[in-house]
């Protein structure tokens, strides 16, 4: 079992990429980060992508796994596939404060993964 951190470059990532460590710790277990990729076709472009995500995370995780992939057919549906594949046992997301309309219109991803992960999940609010 694992604990999994769904990853983006923002300071709600590195949030919830630190609790996610700390998750790991406490539970003795290893730390995966997912991150779906933007989807550009560009072979090269996906490679500095990987290579930023990977860079970024060893910044603040020096012993996690990366699992990556491309969006197909969308991001949401991606992180799922990758949380399921890693066999978390915790999901760890960040967020941040939003306004009512900010929800409806930006939370639209976070909020898909809180209704179908089916494993525990860690909200964790950026500072």
């Amino acid at each position: 079992m694992t604990v999994a951190v769904v990853h983006n470059q923002s300071d709600e990532g590195r949030s919830a990429l630190a609790a996610g460590v700390r998750e790991a710790q406490n539970r003795a277990t290893e730390l995966v980060v997912v991150h779906a990729l933007s989807g550009t076709p560009d072979r090269g472009a996906q490679a500095q992508e990987v290579e930023a995500v990977e860079a970024a995370v060893r910044a603040l995780a020096p012993g996690a796994r990366v699992e990556t992939a491309l969006p197909d057919p969308d991001s949401t549906s991606t992180l799922l596939a990758l949380i399921d594949k890693v066999d978390a046992e915790l999901v760890v997301i960040g967020s941040r404060h939003r306004s009512a309309v900010g929800k409806f219109l930006m939370g639209q991803t976070v909020q898909r993964l809180l209704l179908e992960i089916p494993v525990e999940i860690l909200l964790v609010k950026s500072r």
